[in-house]
């Protein structure tokens, strides 16, 4: 069904089974023309937003013909668009489109951005200094935002019709080996070794002569000493813990889906974790090790009330300060000084499964991924691949001198 042109030459387009005005398509016809569009629950919602566009129109406020420039469709939009992901995205997606895309981009009409401007951009990034790591963050908070404006009907098409070339980035390499994997997880079993880092690491406090105490010097302020009866309950804190470091390395779980398990998530019968990640909203199946099962069994054992899986003693959530400074303990008596973060667990896991020959699409679905393409980076030989290739290489060895391929009866002169 149509509906005539009014006084201001805005024809309105509705279709729905009974008539209603619920789907709106709304058009300025002319020589140039604007047009606004939706899909309304109600036909009073319908007309309202119909209403409301009419009157931008006659107002002057909406310019038939004319795109938004990339700075107001983020000004009028983001938004919207935070509020369907991550809060540390949204942060991430914000600081990037304003230090750095919308001082080059943000006066160009979003149908005018070409792939050579994204080039252009990347390159001045470049020049300024940025990581190659800041200037593929830019490029693709970009292309999310091109890509909302299509979904949004602010362009027809996305404008990007080339491919864009994203910087060439070194893949870090910091997920535990598995003798640093073994030592991490020895260290909550270690109460020496923690005692002993607590003398290297406690605070000796503020000598001060009071003459409350008959002006002898003394100590205030100090930390807890290895030898006391505190620090047994210190480690029954850190030893408290060692289940949640042995689940992240079980399961690749990030960090926040980790400290928001729940027991209804946990299949003990069928051996399953069937966990919905925030991240990409997509459901992680990942089977339950032995090593996974006895540490929720230890969990279970406990006998604290509660439908989170890790909480203290009291039925309390842990909270996040607590598990990294447990993280940092752990770390430092394992003897792990490198670069080596919480995250990093998670890409342990995935890094032993590549290495032991599971097919790269059950490891996207263990980590819930949105494409394969992101879990290649975890496709490195392993120390017992690279000796299986250096074995076939040397049994193959032909005419080369000084090389004796294996199992080969060496010749002597004499014979």
């Amino acid at each position: 069904m149509c509906g005539e042109p009014d006084a201001a030459g805005l024809l309105v387009r509705r279709a729905n089974e009974d008539g209603a005005l619920r789907h709106l398509r709304a058009r300025r016809e002319g020589p140039r023309s604007s047009e606004t569009h939706g899909r309304c629950r109600l036909a009073r919602e319908a007309l309202h937003l119909w209403a409301t566009f009419r009157d931008e129109v006659a107002g002057g406020t909406v310019e038939p013909g004319e795109t938004k420039t990339l700075a107001q469709f983020f000004e009028a939009t983001f938004d919207l668009i935070a509020a369907r992901i991550a809060p540390s995205t949204a942060a991430s997606y914000k600081s990037l489109t304003v230090c750095h895309i919308l001082p080059s981009l943000g006066s160009t009409p979003l149908d005018r951005i070409t792939t050579a401007l994204v080039h252009d951009l990347a390159a001045s990034m470049r020049r300024g200094g940025l990581a190659p790591s800041s200037v593929n963050g830019a490029l693709r908070t970009l292309k999310v935002l091109l890509h909302q404006a299509v979904e949004r009907g602010e362009i027809e098409r996305y404008p990007l019709t080339r491919r864009v070339i994203m910087e060439p980035v070194e893949p870090l390499t910091l997920e535990l080996s598995d003798a640093e994997r073994e030592r991490f997880l020895a260290a909550f079993d270690d109460e020496a070794g923690f005692r002993a880092h607590l003398g290297r690491t406690r605070h000796r406090g503020n000598v001060v002569a009071s003459q409350r105490f008959g002006g002898v010097p003394r100590s205030f302020g100090g930390g807890v000493r290895p030898e006391g009866h505190a620090a047994e309950e210190l480690y029954r804190r850190f030893r408290d813990l060692k289940p949640l470091f042995a689940i992240a390395l079980e399961t690749g779980l990030r960090q926040g889906d980790l400290l928001r398990l729940r027991w209804s998530a946990v299949d003990a019968s069928a051996g399953m974790l069937r966990v919905s990640v925030a991240k990409t909203r997509r459901v992680a199946v990942i089977p339950l090790s032995t090593a996974c099962r006895e540490a929720f069994a230890e969990l279970r054992s406990r006998n604290v009330l509660s439908e989170a899986v890790f909480v203290d003693e009291v039925g309390k959530p842990i909270g996040l300060g607590r598990v990294l400074r447990v993280f940092r303990t752990a770390k430092a008596m394992a003897g792990i000084r490198r670069r080596f973060r919480f995250h990093d667990l998670r890409h342990t896991f995935a890094c032993r499964l590549a290495s032991s020959g599971v097919p790269i699409q059950l490891i996207a679905r263990a980590l819930a991924h949105t494409s394969i393409r992101t879990c290649e980076r975890y496709a490195r030989p392993s120390e017992e691949a690279l000796r299986v290739v250096r074995d076939a290489l040397d049994r193959d060895a032909v005419g080369l001198p000084g090389v004796q391929r294996p199992g080969a009866k060496s010749s002597s002169r004499g014979e």
